[in-house]
């Protein structure tokens, strides 16, 4: 197994543009390549400067030649040292200060600084048979350029330093060199932008289009580009692109078909003797894992059944639809008691289900005859029961959760309603709701709420549960799926199509706002 560390991506914050990879490794190359042309050409320019000036120092060898042979033969050697002392003076006065000449004429040396600490390093480099045996090399390290001419036993040497030469004439290459620096670090320039104009704009409008994509918004396209490559790039995002808005479009549609079908699973319309009811089921995703039903049993009672899946979207959805398939079957045929339905179902869930999936069920059995209501809870949430006195009870669990142990059993509890009393069943989503300080509603605040709406029929009161809800919600959108079931006891016929009868308006409005909150909260999830 790798080490953390190398499975690691890499920090986005230290990762560099292309575009800043790009320019740095083009003008590193650049700037490296005419730092060394510069270079090379100073120096080049300046050993063209030292051999023109040798060529010079050669000519004037010859010249102070022939002159040496013309003044020895007419006026003596004297007259020679005058002449090369007249010479060597012109030259250090106008463009030569280190000028120095030497003569050697049979035996004798005449020299134009005798003081020089460089004539015995000259003299010591030529050989005093002949001049061509002269060490260049060495008058080279000396830092001397020498020219020379040699005949009729009189050998002429013109020396000059070669850092003088190269200071007179330094500043007139380095204006050369800049001028060359200039155009290249221009060159440069346009490289650059080209590079940003070709690459860099093209590939910002590339990231641009693929994070609206990532946002959501599938029909976003890249436009046409001048380079064969980034128009091949951005067809292939853009095929991308219709390809996911495609899918999304199908999986939106079958989506949707199965919200309608979970809908259709809802005990829609049906009546319970002795009980009226309402409901909220609200999807945190398209499809919930919470599932409630009313199911009516042989012998004249009813089953309620309040479930949760653990998580939520289609898999928690599969497991609901799971739920109340074996729940129905199981309800066929007697014994019809809550812990026995609940251990039946359990055995087959458990054997069906993945490992690690889970459900918590409150399961109740309501007989109109008597009035009794019997329950068995898998690790549900507590009911509360609200009697009409005001007396508030809890419908506590009888066991641990569906899923866990085929084997599990729950206990049975037993209680008697009377006209006017209230139970709530409800899902985690309504008191793990948060508020935008991630504080949960929690389900103290939930009973008191409950207790407080007892004067309020019944769909006014889950219309008021949810619109406290709403707003305990503020801005945030639905963490988990929502399912609320008030149900309330009732003497007679009558007295339900009274309540009926008065809760048509709350229920109209109920519905409105359970709409509208969907709504909003479609809307919200588009915008962000």
């Amino acid at each position: 197994m790798l080490p953390s560390f190398i499975n690691k991506p890499p920090s986005r914050k230290n990762l560099r543009t292309i575009r800043f990879q790009l320019l740095l490794a083009v003008n590193v190359t650049l700037g490296a390549a005419l730092a060394v042309l510069l270079l090379w050409q100073y120096e080049r320019e300046m050993e063209e400067v030292v051999t023109e000036k040798r060529s010079g120092l050669n000519d004037e060898a010859i010249a102070i030649h022939a002159a040496a042979i013309h003044l020895i033969h007419d006026h003596g050697i004297r007259y020679v040292q005058s002449y090369i002392n007249c010479v060597c003076q012109q030259m250090r006065s106008s463009t030569s200060p280190g000028h120095q000449i030497i003569v050697r004429l049979n035996g004798k040396v005449l020299q134009t600084n005798p003081h020089s600490p460089k004539t015995t390093e000259i003299f010591s480099a030529i050989d005093s048979n002949t001049a061509q045996s002269i060490k260049w090399n060495n008058l080279d390290m000396l830092g001397l350029i020498v020219g020379h001419h040699t005949g009729d036993n009189i050998s002429v040497f013109v020396s000059e330093n070669r850092e003088n030469v190269r200071r007179a004439i330094r500043r007139k290459v380095l204006i050369q060199l800049s001028i060359l620096g200039i155009l290249g670090l221009l060159a440069t320039t346009v490289v650059n932008v080209v590079l940003l104009q070709i690459i860099g704009a093209p590939l910002n409008q590339l990231l641009k289009t693929v994070e609206k994509i990532s946002a959501g918004d599938l029909e976003a396209e890249v436009p046409s580009f001048n380079s064969c490559e980034m128009n091949q790039l951005s067809s292939a995002i853009n095929s991308m692109s219709q390809t996911l808005y495609e899918n999304d479009r199908e999986r939106r549609h079958q989506m949707e078909k199965a919200r309608n079908i979970q809908q259709h699973l809802l005990p829609n319309g049906i009546q319970i003797p002795g009980l009226v009811t309402a409901c909220v089921f609200e999807p945190a995703d398209t499809v919930a894992g919470d599932y409630y039903d009313f199911l009516p049993l042989a012998d004249g009672s009813w089953l309620i059944c309040v479930a949760d899946v653990i998580g939520h979207g289609v898999p928690a959805a599969m497991g609901a639809a799971m739920l109340k398939s074996l729940l129905m079957a199981a309800s066929e045929l007697p014994p019809y008691e809550p812990e026995s339905l609940l251990q039946e179902v359990n055995q087959r869930f458990a054997a069906t289900m993945l490992p690690g999936n889970f459900a918590s069920m409150f399961l109740a059995r309501w007989k109109p005859d008597t009035n009794e209501f019997s329950w068995a809870s898998a690790g549900h949430l507590p009911g509360i029961m609200l009697e009409k006195s005001g007396r508030l009870d809890s419908l506590k669990s009888t066991g641990m959760l569906m899923g866990l142990d085929a084997g599990t059993v729950w206990d049975r509890q037993t209680t008697f309603l009377s006209t006017g009393d209230r139970i709530l069943l409800f899902s985690d989503g309504v008191t793990e709701t948060r508020n935008p300080n991630g504080e949960l509603f929690g389900q103290e605040r939930l009973t008191a709420w409950f207790s407080r709406c007892s004067v309020l029929s019944l769909q006014s009161t889950v219309m008021r549960i949810i619109e406290i809800l709403i707003e305990w919600r503020g801005e945030s959108t639905l963490s988990d799926d929502l399912t609320l079931v008030v149900l309330q006891c009732v003497a007679n016929k009558n007295e339900i199509s009274t309540i009926e009868t008065d809760d048509n308006k709350s229920f109209a409005t109920l519905n409105i706002l359970t709409e509208m909150e969907i709504n909003s909260q479609k809307s919200r999830m588009s915008d962000s």
